[in-house]
C-alpha cells in the first residue's frame, strides 16, 4: 500500500516538473535570468577595462613625469660634470635605463679625460721634437757661417761636411713624425700576402751592417723557412725601426730569434744589451715621443717603436716589450701560412 502510494506521488511530482519546463513562465524566468546573468559580466568587464585604462593612464603619467625629470637634467647638465642621474621612481625598465644612461655618461667622461691626456702628451711631445729639430738646425747655420768665413779649403770642407750632417739628422727626425702620421692613419692601404721571413730579416739586417761593424758587433738571426701574412713594406718597416733602435740604444750585438708561438702564429724576438735598464720603462716603450734617455742625448725623436706599434696593429700582429736582467726584448708575434 505504502509503495504504491510513493509511487503515484513520484509520478505526480514527475508530471509536475515536466510541466514547469514546459511552460511559458519558467521559459521567462530563464530568459530573466540569463539577461542577469549577462548584464553583470557586461557591467563586470566594463569596470575592468575602465581599471586598466586608469591604470595605464597613471602608468603613463608617472613615465612622462619621470622621462621628462630625466630629460631636462640631460639637457642642463654641465659636460664637465660629474652629475650622474638619480632614479625617482622605481617603474619597470627605468632602473636599468638610468643605469645606462650613467654608463654612457661614464664611457663618455673617460673618453674626454683620455683625449685631453693624449692632447697633453702630444704637446710635450711636440715640445721637445721641436727642440731634437732646432738643435740640428741651429748646429747646421752654425757650420755653413763658419764655412762662410773660413779661407782653408780643408777646414772649409770639414765645417760642411758637419752642417750636411745636422741637416741630414733633421731630416731624419722629419721623416720619422711623417711616418708615424702616416702609420696612425686608419686610412693607410695594407696589403696583406704570405711573406717569406727570413730574406726580409737578412736584408734589414745587412742594410745596417756597417753601422754594426762600426760598433765591432755582429748580429745574429736564428730563423727556419717561415711564411708569415703580412704587408711587405710595412713588415719590413717594422724590423727597420727595431734594428735602428738596438743601434741607437743598444749597448751590446743584436739576436734576431724567430720561434713558434700559439694559435699557429711565430714570434721574432729583437734582443740586445741595454747599458741601464732601469731607466727603461718597457710598458711605455710604443708611446710617441717616449725615450728611456731621459736627457734626450741619444738620437732619434721616439717615434720609432710608436710607427713599429701602429704598423703591427694595423695588420693584426702582437708587438710587446720586457726587460730581464740587461737585456731588453722586443717581441713580433705575427701570423704564419699554412702550408
Amino acid at each position: 500500500m505504502g509503495d504504491a502510494l510513493l509511487e503515484r506521488l513520484y509520478r505526480w511530482l514527475e508530471s509536475l516538473v515536466d510541466w514547469l519546463l514546459a511552460s511559458s513562465r519558467m521559459e521567462w524566468w530563464a530568459g530573466v535570468l540569463e539577461r542577469f546573468h549577462m548584464t553583470d559580466a557586461i557591467m563586470l568587464a566594463a569596470i575592468l577595462a575602465l581599471g586598466l585604462g586608469l591604470g595605464a593612464a597613471l602608468a603613463a603619467g608617472c613615465y612622462a613625469t619621470e622621462l621628462g625629470r630625466q630629460a631636462r637634467f640631460l639637457a642642463d647638465r654641465d659636460r664637465a660634470s660629474n652629475a650622474r642621474l638619480t632614479c625617482g621612481s622605481r617603474l619597470p625598465g627605468m632602473v636599468g635605463l638610468v643605469d645606462a644612461a650613467n654608463a654612457e655618461l661614464d664611457a663618455a667622461d673617460a673618453e674626454r679625460v683620455e683625449a685631453l691626456r693624449d692632447a697633453d702628451e702630444f704637446s710635450r711631445g711636440l715640445s721637445a721634437l721641436s727642440h731634437d729639430v732646432r738643435t740640428p738646425l741651429t748646429g747646421a747655420r752654425g757650420y755653413l757661417q763658419l764655412a762662410r768665413e773660413e779661407a782653408d779649403p780643408a777646414r772649409k770642407d770639414a765645417q760642411l761636411a758637419a752642417a750636411d750632417a745636422r741637416l741630414a739628422a733633421m731630416s731624419g727626425l722629419l721623416d720619422e713624425l711623417f711616418s708615424y702620421a702616416r702609420a696612425a692613419d686608419p686610412d693607410t692601404p695594407l696589403e696583406l700576402a704570405p711573406v717569406a721571413l727570413r730574406p726580409l730579416l737578412e736584408q734589414v739586417l745587412l742594410g745596417h751592417y756597417p753601422e754594426f761593424e762600426g760598433r765591432g758587433w755582429e748580429p745574429a738571426l736564428a730563423c727556419e723557412d717561415v711564411t708569415v701574412t703580412a704587408d711587405a713594406e710595412a713588415l719590413a718597416r717594422i724590423a727597420e725601426n727595431l734594428v735602428v733602435n738596438a743601434l741607437r740604444h743598444g749597448s751590446g750585438p743584436l739576436t734576431v730569434t724567430v720561434r713558434p708561438a700559439e694559435r699557429d702564429r711565430v714570434a721574432v724576438d729583437f734582443a740586445n744589451p741595454v747599458a741601464d735598464p732601469a731607466a727603461i720603462d718597457a710598458d711605455r716603450l710604443f708611446e710617441r715621443f717616449y725615450q728611456g734617455d731621459a736627457s734626450r742625448a741619444t738620437a732619434g725623436s721616439g717615434l720609432g717603436l710608436a710607427v713599429a706599434a701602429e704598423l703591427a696593429a694595423a695588420q693584426g700582429m702582437d708587438l710587446s716589450a720586457r726587460v730581464e736582467g740587461g737585456t731588453l726584448t722586443i717581441t713580433l708575434v705575427a701570423w704564419c701560412v699554412q702550408k
